[in-house]
């Protein structure tokens, strides 16, 4: 920017050291160029002074929004995604699964990892009278004593 400012200046100086007056047809249309360029050269420079405030300023709201998406993303995966936590009868190890195979209408066996003992078959169906599951804990419970 300071580069085409010195150009005008530069031109200006030769102008004025040549003698171009406004009198003369050429002159009038120099010295025309030279303000205008003059007047072109300050709105490009107060363009690019608005242009890194309007950067500064969207990269702001960048952030802000990935700081919003992250918080709503990670707040609706807990939402979705509830985990229970049952104790192997066998080795005592805490298995945590998600609260979804419930739902599902498939067999499904939840199998110790250490010790490869089967801990709970829900059947195709949730059996409540084998099974309790403690909202306030989230404590799932396979052989209640």
């Amino acid at each position: 920017m300071r580069d085409l400012s010195e150009h005008i200046s530069y031109l200006r100086g030769l102008s004025e050291g040549i003698n171009i007056n406004d009198v003369s047809p050429q002159g009038k249309i120099l010295s025309g160029i030279i303000e205008v360029l003059q007047e072109m050269s300050e709105t490009i420079r107060d363009i690019k002074y608005d242009m890194e405030d309007f950067k500064e300023y969207v990269e702001n709201i960048d952030d802000d929004l990935y700081d919003l998406e992250e918080s709503f993303f990670e707040e609706e995966e807990k939402r979705q995604r509830k985990w229970l936590q049952a104790r192997c009868p066998n080795c005592g190890e805490e298995l945590y699964f998600e609260a979804d195979i419930f739902k599902d209408e498939d067999e499904v066996e939840l199998v110790c990892p250490n010790c490869n003992e089967l801990v709970y078959v829900n059947e195709s169906s949730f059996d409540y009278d084998y099974a309790v599951y403690d909202e306030d804990s989230e404590v799932y419970n396979p052989n209640p004593s």
